[in-house]
């Protein structure tokens, strides 16, 4: 009987609206969730458990707030992969290939200091100089030396001549931000030339 008139009082209170500010809920009347069995056997009145069901209940009438979630913790940080690029293992051909696509990436950098560009970020820049590149070199260096002739067998192609390929495919993706970049800067200094034109022109009759 005590637990369906509980049940009866939160109904009550749900279809009337938000509680008063001074509406408390009777503890005594309501009984503890975990010490149900205790409440009939002492003629229906037990005090009710800090986390019990009707403590929830009651502290949500009184617009009592429910406890914060801790912040979730942030992601760790990537480090970068480190590696010397003038391994004797990595061919020369690779490491020209290296040298061109950092001396790129740093142009870049500098570039997007002046100015932003859409759809690409220092973050991307990062990742190709400290993740990307430094990876592809190292697996290539990781395969041993006596079984990069399986990579020919099976792609007819030598490793080398792979991780060339790989290479050359950063390169076009760091020229094609270059280019994008210089074009940024071509059409800033067409219209700064265009307005002095405009503006500080001679032909006009009014001067």
């Amino acid at each position: 009987m005590l637990f369906l008139a509980a049940i009866r009082m939160v109904w009550v209170v749900w279809l009337r609206g938000p509680p008063p500010a001074n509406f408390i809920l009777d503890q005594d009347q309501l009984g503890s969730a975990s010490g149900w069995s205790d409440g009939f056997r002492n003629g229906g009145r037990s005090e009710m458990s800090n986390n019990g069901f009707f403590t929830r209940i009651g502290k949500a009438l009184r617009g009592e707030a429910p406890p914060s979630m801790p912040p979730a913790p942030a992601a760790p940080a990537v480090l970068p992969v480190t590696l010397d690029y003038e391994d004797d293992r990595i061919p020369s051909s690779a490491k020209a290939r290296i040298r061109r696509i950092l001396a790129g990436l740093l142009e870049v950098e500098n570039a997007l200091l002046r100015e932003d560009m859409p759809n690409f970020s220092r973050v991307d820049i990062d990742q190709m100089r400290e993740q990307h590149l430094p990876k592809l070199v190292k697996s290539y260096i990781d395969i041993p030396e006596a079984h990069r002739a399986e990579i020919f067998r099976k792609t007819g192609k030598s490793a080398s001549f792979i991780l060339d390929d790989s290479l050359d495919q950063m390169q076009t993706r760091v020229d094609t931000i270059l280019r994008s970049l210089a074009q940024k800067d071509i059409e800033t200094f067409t219209n700064n030339t265009k307005f002095v034109g405009e503006r500080y022109s001679s032909n006009n009759p009014f001067d």
